[in-house]
């Protein structure tokens, strides 16, 4: 058997700390499921926060977080906590499984193709969170063209997207076997497919890019470079690289367990670059 580690921790996203304790525990658990493992034998929580924040607010962020992992039975097992000036929070996971079960970032192949299982745009995403909940700032004006509705639900998509879990993902590719996979998370969908390409030794080319409704508006104001990939996401879905006789199957697999796959781009011989083509398409989605 194989052993598999990862450590996450970052500042809250949202108010609600039970929320943010389950886009914790989706974040960190992910990184395992992103290498097709899906049993996770134990999970540490690290929580920091200052003497001013209150007890109930710490309460509710270990709460989300661990009620999240024992959904996925990935057991808290311990942890720890300090104080600091700021809060935050995150775990180390560790999970097992046969080595051959273990899908890498680094074995692509020419002639697969790339299925993103989440949509992105969870950083202009959480900045209209956050703009939404300052009384001094005014939404009209900084976005004229966009309806108030519009921007209330954006926020709503991208909580639900970093509170659902790859594990299903996970599963499938547990048991049919693909080349590569990825988690897509803070270096954006280019970042972390520029990563499978760099250490495949292949190239890389993006020609879709899902988002969440109205994502790209907010982007192309705040320059979070969402229209071509660079937008950071958290708890963001697998990037899975597909061998073609094995692409229907895995299709069909996603398909009836209602998860998401979009087919965002194509893998060919080459030496370590990714592109995201001029006229890459950008598809606008409504609903997690």
């Amino acid at each position: 058997m194989a052993i598999v580690k990862t450590t996450d921790i970052f500042t809250p996203l949202v108010d609600d700390g039970y929320v943010q304790g389950q886009i914790t525990a989706c974040n960190v658990t992910n990184d395992i499921y992103a290498m097709g493992v899906v049993d996770i034998t134990g999970v540490l929580v690290f929580e920091a926060f200052p003497y001013e924040m209150p007890h109930e607010l710490a309460v509710a962020m270990l709460k989300g977080f661990a009620d999240f992992a024992h959904d996925l039975n990935a057991p808290v097992v311990g942890g720890h906590t300090i104080i600091n000036p700021w809060p935050l929070l995150g775990g180390t996971a560790i999970g097992i499984s046969h080595p051959s079960k273990i899908t890498y970032s680094s074995t692509a192949q020419p002639g697969d193709t790339l299925i993103l299982t989440k949509a992105l745009g969870t950083q202009p995403a959480m900045a209209i969170y956050r703009l939404l909940n300052d009384p001094q700032v005014s939404l009209a004006d900084i976005f004229p063209n966009l309806k108030p509705k519009e921007l209330e639900e954006l926020p709503l998509l991208a909580i639900k997207a970093m509170t659902t879990s790859d594990k299903p993902v996970a599963e499938i590719i547990h048991e049919i076997k693909i080349n590569a996979c990825t988690d897509v998370t803070g270096f954006g969908l280019s970042g972390h497919a520029g990563e499978m390409a760099e250490n495949s030794k292949v190239d890389v080319t993006i020609e879709l890019i899902p988002v969440f409704n109205k994502a790209i508006e907010i982007s192309n104001v705040l320059g979070y470079g969402l229209e071509k990939g660079l937008s950071a996401e958290t708890a963001g879905g697998l990037l899975l690289s597909v061998q073609s006789d094995t692409l229907d199957l895995i299709l069909s697999e996603l398909k009836k367990k209602n998860i998401p796959a979009y087919q965002v781009g194509k893998v060919t011989a080459g030496t370590g670059k990714t592109t995201v083509i001029d006229s890459v398409e950008i598809l606008n989605v409504k609903a997690v």
